[in-house]
């Protein structure tokens, strides 16, 4: 399940996945319980990775033998997120180069987790001097707007609740 925004603006993306076997659904979809009903209560509706989230546990537990890793909210992600600063790091020393300045996003977290932690370790057991700055979106902005509070990761309320800073799991991203 694919956010529908993303399924339609982001065609090489579901190609990908396409091309791994996947079958990939724009979501909000009619392929489960809780897609259908975010549609009923709006059938324009964009989707938003919450919900993305709900079809894709819905329609794992629906068909056994299906396996779901899930790939954004909990914190394990950051784990295989971090290889994205440990590229970095590796890409900047063969330029010869050392940053001043790493910046990720912030939205969920592991984004910016996956490029500061690995600069964060330099920093604590080689006493680099790196300025890590973590930026937001104005139209989603969790940690400046949000509450830190145990909420869920999903719209439909099936994932453990997690504590984070949040607008709220039933937020729609404009």
């Amino acid at each position: 399940y694919m956010v529908k925004v993303s399924f339609h603006q982001k065609p090489y993306r579901k190609m990908l996945m396409e091309t791994y076997g996947a079958t990939v659904h724009a979501s909000p979809s009619a392929e489960t319980e809780f897609g259908r009903k975010v549609l009923a209560a709006d059938p324009h509706s964009n989707g938003s990775l919450g919900i993305a989230i709900s079809e894709a546990i819905e329609d794992t537990a629906k068909h056994p033998g299906t396996k779901y890793s899930l790939g954004s909210v909990l914190n394990h992600v950051c784990l295989h997120q971090s290889v994205i600063g440990q590229e970095a790091i590796q890409q900047m020393a063969m330029a010869g180069e050392e940053p001043d300045v790493i910046i990720g996003c912030a939205g969920g977290g592991s984004n910016f987790a996956g490029i500061a932690f690995p600069f964060v370790r330099r920093k604590i057991t080689e006493r680099k001097k790196y300025r890590i700055v973590a930026v937001e979106p104005e139209s989603y902005p969790s940690l400046t707007k949000g509450e830190l509070r145990y909420d869920f990761g999903d719209t439909a309320e099936t994932t453990p609740l997690l504590m984070m800073y949040t607008l709220g799991h039933m937020f729609m991203p404009p």
